[in-house]
């Protein structure tokens, strides 16, 4: 009987499961959505009981729908959506029974305290993550001085890796090092709690949990969620990592110089570096790989393909019902019907990408999404275009700030997440990079890397190296066109100066002054 392992992507929006043969071919799969919660403006949470509900129903999908004998299924591990929380009681119950999702970004309130205490650009020295307000190090200091109670009642703080691998049985309620890193928590030099920051922001250390590595066993599967998944009793727990570490090691960044775009609901540009300089880089994320030591230059977009969801649900209702009437993805309606009845640069409509605020470069959290160049002349195949286009451009920004900055990287991207299934995307992104871009066999490279990390837990591959040599396969390549990179050249001034122009005459402040009170 051959060994088979399953990995599992607990997105923001969303868990992926998915079982694999040690090829990396698929042999089943399953997916649940889910809606984030926004009880106050700036406030972004979801139910983590619901959250693990939903994975043990995407983990059954995928092994009911391989037909593989479930004790042929050696291992699971998990990627995971970082730097969103949740508290554990003394019971290791999650209080309030809600993460903290990384797009929350009500601790903007608390910057200027924090900044007081230890300054971001110590904080990026200490943490390599840097000192804006999404990060759980903030938004865990908000909990601090707002809701003392909650503090108080705290016996853990907990990653959604570790509350998913305690809600699968660890052995122990740990937390993954290189998912830990993002947590703004961490010292990058020792890869434990920074006992500097904690000092600096009067955390208490005993509620920080052990830490453990990628690719360690914590655990077996049990009785009560062996019925509940369908994996066999006696299955292992794998610790994984983060999503965007394992989506680039799904993509192969395992080298100096490798770089991965994903653009899903977090979107970000990779670069594989094995030693960084962290008060250099300022401004970028630069988390441990699973292979610990080895660093990824991360920059991250914060609305990423959220905003390609947001032009789903709102402009584009028909083709959901559509959708849902024969079984067919309304992404894949919506190309038909919107993306390919466009032009490169969709007729002089722009998209500015940041429904949730900007990332790296700007880190603006009071940035919001707009269109401009409306005329009465556009279309709504313009406007869907456009929101493609701007996120791509806003991932532009990325690559020439890091490039600016000295980061060096190869001159061939890998795609992935879910713009890397739509052609019109991806030559889209080869056109607005001016870059050859290439694609994967498995596009969701964040649950392939966790699958991979579940066959090295599992003694089936001896190193990530391994993991990637074996399951790793690209697909195609996307060459840039003359024609449509000079477009997109001049769409990404104009996209620069829109922004630069809106900040400098404080619209997006009198824009926040207009929301709905708290």
């Amino acid at each position: 009987m051959s060994d088979y392992v399953i990995g599992v992507d607990v997105g923001t929006t969303g868990t992926k499961a998915m079982v694999f043969a040690l090829d990396g071919t698929i042999l089943g799969k399953g997916y649940r959505e889910y809606t984030l919660d926004e009880p106050k403006p700036n406030w972004v949470e979801v139910s983590a009981s619901f959250v693990l509900q939903i994975t043990f129903e995407a983990i059954k999908e995928a092994v009911t729908e391989s037909a593989l004998d479930p004790g042929s299924i050696k291992a699971v591990s998990f990627s995971v959506n970082r730097s969103s929380f949740c508290l554990m009681d003394a019971n290791l119950e999650v209080i309030d029974d809600k993460f903290y999702i990384w797009l929350d970004s009500r601790a903007e309130s608390v910057m200027a305290e924090i900044n007081d205490k230890i300054s971001p650009q110590r904080r990026n020295e200490i943490t390599g993550m840097p000192g804006y307000n999404i990060f759980a190090a903030a938004k865990y200091y908000w909990v601090k001085k707002n809701e003392p109670s909650t503090y108080a009642k705290t016996k853990f703080f907990s990653t959604v890796g570790s509350y998913i691998l305690h809600g699968f049985g660890s052995d122990e309620f740990v937390v993954e090092i290189s998912d830990g890193t993002v947590s703004g928590l961490m010292d990058v030099t020792t890869l434990d709690w920074s006992t500097e920051l904690a000092s600096a922001l009067d955390f208490d250390l005993a509620k920080f949990p052990p830490l453990c590595k990628p690719g360690e066993v914590v655990g077996t599967i049990g009785e009560t969620i062996a019925a509940k998944t369908g994996l066999a009793i006696g299955t292992k727990i794998v610790a994984g990592s983060g999503d965007q570490q394992l989506a680039a090691m799904g993509a192969g960044v395992v080298k100096d110089g490798a770089a991965s775009l994903t653009i899903g609901t977090f979107g970000l540009l990779a670069v594989g570096l094995a030693k960084p300089d962290f008060s250099a880089l300022t401004g970028m994320m630069i988390p441990s790989s699973p292979i610990l030591g080895v660093f990824e230059v991360e920059g991250p977009q914060v609305s990423g393909a959220t905003c390609y969801r947001w032009a789903r649900d709102t402009l584009c209702a028909a083709e959901v019902a559509e959708g849902e009437e024969r079984g067919v993805d309304p992404y894949i309606l919506m190309e038909q019907n919107y993306i390919t009845q466009s032009v490169p640069g969709a007729n002089g409509v722009i998209f500015y990408s940041a429904l949730f605020g900007s990332g790296y470069p700007t880190w603006d959290t009071n940035a919001t999404g707009m269109f401009l160049g409306l005329r009465n002349t556009h279309t709504k195949a313009d406007m869907i275009r456009s929101v493609m286009e701007g996120i791509t451009i806003e991932a532009r920004h990325i690559l020439d700030s890091m490039l600016s900055a000295g980061v060096q990287m190869d001159d061939v991207i890998t795609l992935t997440g879910g713009a890397s299934k739509s052609p019109s995307w991806c030559q889209i992104v080869a056109d607005v990079f001016g870059l050859k871009i290439r694609t994967l066999d498995v596009p969701d490279a964040a649950v392939l890397g966790a699958a991979g990390l579940a066959a090295v837990g599992a003694g089936l591959y001896a190193s990530v190296d391994e993991v990637v040599a074996s399951m790793v396969r690209f697909d195609k390549i996307y060459d840039p066109i003359a024609a449509n990179v000079a477009i997109y050249n001049q769409t990404f001034q104009a996209y620069k100066a829109a922004y630069a122009g809106l900040k400098s005459t404080d619209v997006f402040t009198q824009l926040l002054e207009l929301r709905p009170a708290e």
